[in-house]
């Protein structure tokens, strides 16, 4: 059998929901390792449910009995949390490669260093085993399409975090339209590229936590270290500001996030009294306003806050008023928001987000 230890990997579950796709994965490997000479063929085990079976005859006499394991996407982000997944259900006996319409650099290395084998079906196979080692590219294997897949362009941003905002009710074009005031024809396009790539289902709801961490790897802010923070009722300042400390939860304005909300959320993270605040502000101009008002620094070290543009203004327009139960006064970010920016942490983010479950109403979507 294949030498091959079980891998954080990083596939979405909606790719593997029917058997007619499942079985799509097994004959696509079929026919990569055919390409390269090898005697493969379709194996199904009588009375399963479950994707056939491949067995591979190696030169020396032995054979080899593959599973594949099906995805739309695989990333270094999300592996691990697959890979817990995927355990519990290799049968035994049989050694498991990912199939998958893209990989990521990230989602490969992850998957290298585990031990297991895979096919990204845009043009590269990896088997791995005693007396077995492919490492090629290949022909591509991918359905050619005028439809994009996953989170593509700003409006993709936009619909992806608003999926997530609410996970529990599946957004029809129209109404994902009117909240996001896009064209209705953007909002589908943008619904078929991540239907395509597996990360809504059916319904329009979210894959979850799959389609988070594709919007995380294109959550970049646009951020800008400044020298003080303006003061709640600070008069005619705030107001050029755009602070929005009025009617909070029904109105735009800053929104506290990263680490300080994040521990007022309740999430695993330490953060000093004196901890410089992260600011979500509604757009590029409140952000110039700000810089001339508040003054740049040299070093970042020196801030005393950082405001930041995120990609969408929703961030700014679902704040959450927390100052009854958090007694903060600023308005704090959504969770999904304070959630992308640890995500965007290389050191200790993937693990505070791991051990971190906001409490109701809000939703744990990573």
């Amino acid at each position: 059998m294949f030498g091959i230890d079980r891998t954080p990997n990083k596939v979405h579950p909606s790719a593997v929901r029917s058997r007619s796709e499942r079985s799509d994965a097994a004959e696509a490997l079929v026919a990569a390792t055919r390409s390269l000479g090898l005697d493969v063929r379709l194996d199904h085990r009588p009375g399963s449910d479950s994707s056939p079976d491949l067995l591979i005859e190696l030169p020396d006499g032995r054979s080899v009995v593959v599973e594949a394991k099906t995805a739309s996407l695989v990333t270094a982000d999300s592996a691990p949390g697959q890979l817990r997944r995927w355990s519990d259900s290799v049968v035994s006996g049989t050694a498991p490669v990912v199939v998958a319409g893209r990989i990521t650099a990230g989602g490969r290395a992850k998957l290298n260093q585990a031990g297991w084998s895979w096919l990204d079906l845009r043009g590269h196979l990896r088997l791995v085993g005693p007396g077995l080692f492919v490492d090629v590219d290949i022909p591509a294997l991918s359905k050619p399409g005028p439809v994009r897949e996953g989170v593509v362009g700003q409006v993709g941003i936009e619909l992806a975090t608003l999926l997530l905002l609410d996970p529990a009710t599946g957004l029809g074009v129209r109404e994902a339209a009117a909240e996001l005031g896009r064209a209705a024809s953007s909002v589908s396009e943008a619904f078929a590229a991540l239907r395509t790539a597996g990360l809504v289902a059916a319904n329009r709801a979210p894959a979850v936590p799959e389609l988070f961490w594709e919007l995380a790897e294109h959550w970049k802010p646009v951020s800008v270290d400044v020298a003080s923070v303006p003061k709640p009722g600070g008069g005619r300042e705030n107001s050029v500001l755009s602070l929005g400390f009025d009617a909070v939860e029904s109105t735009v304005g800053w929104a506290l996030t990263d680490t300080v909300a994040a521990a007022h959320y309740g999430a695993p993270v330490s953060v000093r009294a004196d901890h410089p605040p992260d600011f979500y502000v509604p757009d590029q101009g409140v952000l110039r306003r700000a810089t001339r008002l508040l003054g740049t620094v040299e070093a970042p070290s020196a801030r005393a806050a950082s405001l930041r543009v995120a990609p969408t203004p929703l961030a700014c327009a679902r704040r959450v008023d927390g100052a009854a139960w958090a007694g903060e006064s600023w308005p704090l970010a959504n969770p999904l928001f304070v959630a992308l920016d640890l995500a965007r942490d290389p050191g200790r983010g993937r693990e505070i987000l791991d051990m971190w479950t906001p409490a109701e109403p809000w939703h744990r979507v990573w």
